[in-house]
């Protein structure tokens, strides 16, 4: 059986778990913390800071198939390119696309320099929408509807035309000369443009030919996911994250199985060969992913940055076509994940997720 090891114990490194488990894989965690969010969800845990010990995570090495870093802490990530090359198993991160995916406004010009369509910058008129330039997902970001609301904001954020439509998004691995393309997902927001629900969404050739345009470019040798406005005045892309995502992977999972962990791997060892980007993938399933908060006696949705800030996140039920997650801290939040042959009876699994999560709180509704 194989091991990987995981530097992050948060969100990303929940989702590399789940996946890897389903794979079949033993999972190793490295983290400067004590209890860290996801002790409860993997085999091993090693408390240490990579930073300050490298030597630990070198010796971790020999006895794992992988390291994959899901963190986006920029010293922790400086550390392990600088150790790479000691270690004695493979590290599934490409350190060059992710120089180019953490700066929005580097990550723009790499846009434009191959001509992949974007949100405008710096429109004469509102509204307007203000990112900063190297915070994770919707972490700082806002709608400004008049130009008196730009007066003394911080002349490091990016100021774009907002876009309406659906945001979706697709995962891309690459071998550095192969792209294997993913499944698309739908990530719907709440109004702080936090995730709270992911679904999967039919065959979007666009999205999939920009998506290789992009990895092709970047010679991409790792894992990397786009996100992009599907607008009535054509397809934006917002931003690439060349790192492991959290949720949309779960999502592919079950609605298409296929299994990014075991992809990213495989990329690694003896590549991922060539790929069909016009092929649809899927395996006939659909799946809803989506958190939900105890609040005032009722569940309503909540963005996945809540549970970020929890003390414990953990599996709550897992049964056929159903898994529920529950997190632990300020705010009580349960994750569920429901799929099956089709839409009608991942929402018959969804709603006997609603029934176990309601008959545990004692409540009635979930609204």
């Amino acid at each position: 059986m194989r091991t990987i090891c995981i530097i992050g114990g948060k969100l990303q490194g929940f989702e590399v778990a789940y996946l890897a488990h389903k794979a079949g894989m033993k999972v190793l965690l490295v983290d400067r913390r004590e209890k860290p969010l996801i002790l409860s969800a993997v085999d091993f845990f090693h408390c240490f800071d990579v930073i300050r010990e490298p030597d630990r995570l070198v010796a971790i090495s020999e006895n794992v198939d992988a390291i994959i870093p899901v963190n986006e802490n920029i010293e922790t990530i400086e550390s392990l390119k600088k150790i790479k090359d000691r270690l004695a198993c493979p590290l599934l991160f490409d350190f060059d696309a992710y120089h180019i995916s953490m700066d929005k406004k580097r990550s723009k010009d790499f846009f434009y320099s191959i001509d992949v369509p974007t949100p405008a910058d710096n429109p004469t008129s509102p509204p307007y929408f203000v990112k900063p330039p190297c915070e994770s997902s919707s972490v700082g970001t806002s709608i400004i509807y008049n130009n008196r609301e730009l007066d003394g904001l911080d002349p490091d954020m990016l100021v774009e035309e907002y876009v309406e439509g659906d945001v979706i998004s697709l995962e891309l691995v690459g071998d550095g000369e192969n792209f294997a393309v993913a499944k698309e997902t739908k990530v719907h927001v709440d109004e702080t443009y936090d995730c709270h629900m992911v679904t999967p969404i039919d065959h979007h050739q666009e999205l999939r030919d920009i998506s290789l345009k992009l990895a092709r470019n970047l010679r991409l040798r790792g894992i990397m996911d786009i996100e992009a406005i599907d607008s009535p005045r054509g397809l934006k892309v917002l931003e690439i994250d060349a790192r492991f995502p959290s949720q949309t992977p779960s999502v592919v999972y079950h609605s298409s199985g296929i299994n990014l962990v075991e992809m990213l791997v495989q990329a690694f060892s003896g590549g991922i060969g060539n790929t069909d980007n016009s092929r649809i993938v899927s395996n006939g399933n659909y799946c809803t992913f989506e958190h939900l908060a105890l609040k005032e006696g009722g569940l309503v949705p909540v963005g996945e940055h809540v549970i970020s800030q929890g003390t414990d996140y953990h599996v709550f039920h897992a049964s056929h076509g159903l898994d529920i997650f529950e997190c632990i801290g300020d705010i009580r939040v349960f994750t569920l994940m429901s799929w099956g042959p089709g839409k009608e009876e991942a929402e018959n699994n969804r709603q006997r997720g609603f029934g176990i999560v309601r008959e545990h709180l004692g409540i009635e509704n979930l609204n």
